[in-house]
């Protein structure tokens, strides 16, 4: 039974993550300004039936990295054969290349919100380019940024004003206090962290599994919102280090 306010809001708000329908605001980054066409060269767009649903990071050239949330649909995890990723380019409709799933690995212990992530295995390797590359993960020893560091993330959608945005948007949050997370999710252990923001600004429907990258490491993806998109609340990350080992398994 769900009895904390910050985990029911979380609930509520994870669907909004997955690109589903929400009131209010629509846009899956809040703010920032469209990233550069080598900005972000880690990034992919994870697409289910060809159409965006979330991010995903590349981690080697057959490789990348998610939250499990976007690889189920009503309990269910989606056949591999519906999934696809777009990489190597800023526009979520075009460019690049498109590149097809082999497989996915959930996390063991994945269950709703918690040790929320997963590893998705191409059939073909990626060439790396300019706009092509893997980033390395956060390692289990290190720490999180101190607080009030700038954290990139980056994902696609419709800005906050409505306007239909195709392309990549990058914003920079700020790693948040342990008590202002505590009091958004009372659940928040070492396996998550929080990123604060501005109001109207953030992460939203269509950014789940997005990576939050600081010093050209993968410390975070995106897992969910507490409240409306935007919110004074921050916004909650798995913590990549906590599942260094793991990753590194699937990855090797």
């Amino acid at each position: 039974m769900i009895q904390s306010r910050g985990l029911l809001l979380a609930f509520l708000c994870l669907y909004g993550l997955l690109g589903c329908c929400q009131a209010g605001l629509k846009s899956r980054i809040l703010g920032g300004d469209e990233a550069g066409p080598t900005a972000t060269p880690y990034a992919a767009s994870l697409r289910v039936d060809n159409a965006h649903v979330c991010g995903a990071t590349i981690v080697s050239a057959t490789k990348m990295v998610t939250t499990a949330h976007c690889l189920h649909r009503d309990g269910r995890l989606i056949d591999v054969s519906r999934l696809s990723c777009r990489v190597g380019s800023t526009n979520q409709y075009a460019g690049g290349r498109i590149v097809y799933v082999a497989s996915v690995t959930v996390h063991p212990d994945y269950y709703q919100l918690q040790n929320n992530v997963a590893v998705i295995t191409l059939s073909s390797a990626l060439a790396f380019t300019d706009r092509i590359k893997a980033v390395e993960l956060a390692s289990s020893d290190e720490d999180l940024p101190a607080q009030g560091s700038a954290i990139i993330v980056a994902g696609w959608g419709r800005t906050v004003e409505g306007s239909n945005s195709y392309k990549i948007r990058e914003l920079s949050l700020t790693v948040a206090e342990e008590t202002v997370c505590l009091d958004a999710y009372s659940a928040h252990d070492k396996a998550s962290f929080c990123l604060a923001h501005e109001l109207r600004q953030g992460t939203c429907h269509g950014d789940g599994g997005s990576g939050a990258v600081y010093n050209e490491k993968l410390i975070g993806l995106t897992n969910f919102v507490v409240g409306a998109c935007g919110s004074r609340y921050p916004d909650v990350f798995v913590r990549v280090s906590s599942f260094h080992d793991w990753l590194q398994q699937q990855i090797a």
